[in-house]
């Protein structure tokens, strides 16, 4: 579990903070790409800790069809949504657009519908590796990449290297908690060795086929 979700999860823990500490740029939703990632998964399951506080948004995943019950089952989405059916979302929410995708495709799609309306755009992963591509012209904010050196940066002269630490550990302990819970665990470590086995998850990966309960 350390090795297929702790450095994922550092960076969902300062996309989280970056929000907070930013008042969630004015939104009252933020929109998840690729919302059956770990990263971004991870970074739900922070944003979802601050329910029932004052100012805290929704969360809302987009996903493909395949992987919509298992994003809806973890409970960290206050809803989920397929590609498709993202114009069906409320278009005069303040939304900020957290990326995990790199589609550009899915971006230009965000942006079109939101408009003004969308408050900031980051740019995170690139889980979409075929679809990755220009982010100019669009209406609405410019996307910027998600620079996570920067927060840790900030975080460090605000609460010092062991206070940053500490609320990351902490952060951390409750995911695991989550990830690996008897009743509904989030992930399922599949072990393999040698050439043929990493062929085989490096293909499945490649044509959309690796499952998200899954870590290799």
């Amino acid at each position: 579990e350390q090795a297929l979700l702790r450095p994922l999860f550092t960076t969902s823990f300062l996309i989280d903070d970056f929000l907070d500490d930013n008042g969630f740029l004015g939104a009252g939703t933020v929109l998840l790409s690729s919302a059956s990632s770990k990263t971004a998964y991870g970074t739900a399951f922070c944003l979802a800790r601050r329910r029932g506080s004052k100012g805290t948004p929704k969360v809302i995943g987009l996903t493909s069809p395949a992987n919509v019950a298992f994003t809806r089952g973890l409970g960290c989405y206050d809803d989920v949504s397929t590609y498709d059916a993202l114009t069906a979302l409320p278009a005069d929410v303040p939304t900020v657009y957290v990326d995990m995708s790199g589609s550009v495709r899915v971006r230009a799609s965000v942006h079109t519908h939101f408009g003004e309306r969308l408050t900031y755009s980051c740019s995170v992963g690139g889980t979409h590796w075929d679809e990755l591509g220009s982010a100019k012209g669009l209406p609405g904010p410019r996307p910027v990449l998600f620079f996570a050196p920067a927060q840790i940066a900030k975080r460090r002269a605000d609460w010092g290297p062991d206070g940053l630490a500490g609320r990351i550990a902490e952060a951390w302990g409750g995911f695991v908690v989550a990830v690996t819970g008897a009743d509904h665990p989030w992930l399922r470590v599949v072990r393999g060795a040698g050439r043929e086995a990493v062929e085989s998850v490096y293909l499945a990966l490649l044509h959309g086929r690796a499952s998200p309960e899954e870590g290799h």
